[in-house]
């Protein structure tokens, strides 16, 4: 994950896009963009990236969302450590002690890292956060990653696992989209959106050419047959998606076509 923010020059672009479904509000919440390096793309040749990028300059950025249902705030992923997402809320309305209820998509250091604040403490004090089982034990117990132990630590008895087909929370069920990593997870939240999570990185590319992966996959082949899996299940049951490093504001609908999709 390091060479992805390496390989970006970030610049901070203060942006929250709500779309408004049949019982729920989603709000893109924009942590950083920049120039994305197209060196991380993998599977496909100079002569295809050049077709579909003339100029040889793609976007790259991180995002979170926030869904507003009936009854709560929903956070989906927290950006970087930056406070970035933090200040998004403020813009909505919304203090860090606000947000009771945290959905991981998975746990790269852009997707949690806003859990903890530059004091090193919880920066959503009353959140409850849940994350794939197989995605916790990878990072904490096979990886031992400091960072991701350290975070979740600071929420202690509040942090909760799921696995794949649960229903984590009510109306929204994690579908398995593991390969970029081995937890990670697509939201479908009433059947009105999928919160996909890194299913894409570069959708310029990768919308047209889905077998195309990126280096920081874990699992290349499979993060490409998840893509394709979760893309046909958007396309052909005409759910919208968001996700975290598609344009901003990171929502859009898809169709089929050819062998890859186009938004509409």
């Amino acid at each position: 994950m390091s060479k992805f923010l390496i390989a970006l020059s970030l610049a901070v672009i203060l942006l929250s896009v709500s779309s408004a479904f049949a019982s729920v509000e989603v709000i893109s919440l924009l942590d950083v963009q920049g120039e994305g390096n197209t060196g991380l793309l993998i599977g496909i040749s100079d002569s295809q990236l050049k077709e579909l990028l003339p100029d040889m300059k793609m976007k790259s950025q991180i995002l979170a969302f926030l869904v507003k249902t009936p009854d709560e705030n929903i956070l989906f992923d927290t950006g970087l450590g930056d406070g970035h997402i933090i200040k998004r809320l403020s813009e909505n309305g919304l203090r860090p002690e606000d947000i009771k209820t945290i959905l991981l998509t998975h746990l790269h250091p852009d997707h949690f890292g806003g859990l903890v604040d530059a004091d090193n403490k919880a920066a959503f004090p009353n959140a409850d956060i849940y994350v794939n089982e197989v995605e916790r034990a990878y990072w904490v117990n096979d990886i031992k990653n400091e960072a991701v132990i350290n975070a979740l630590n600071l929420y202690g008895d509040r942090v909760h696992v799921f696995n794949f087909g649960d229903e984590v929370i009510s109306g929204i069920k994690a579908l398995d989209a593991s390969g970029h990593t081995p937890g990670h997870t697509v939201f479908d939240v009433n059947n009105e959106v999928l919160i996909v999570g890194d299913i894409m990185h570069f959708p310029e590319v990768q919308l047209k050419m889905p077998e195309v992966s990126v280096k920081y996959d874990v699992a290349p082949d499979k993060a490409r047959e998840s893509r394709i899996k979760i893309l046909d299940y958007a396309a052909d049951k005409n759910i919208t998606i968001a996700g975290m490093h598609i344009t901003p504001p990171g929502i859009l609908k898809i169709k089929k076509a050819g062998q890859g999709y186009e938004k509409f």
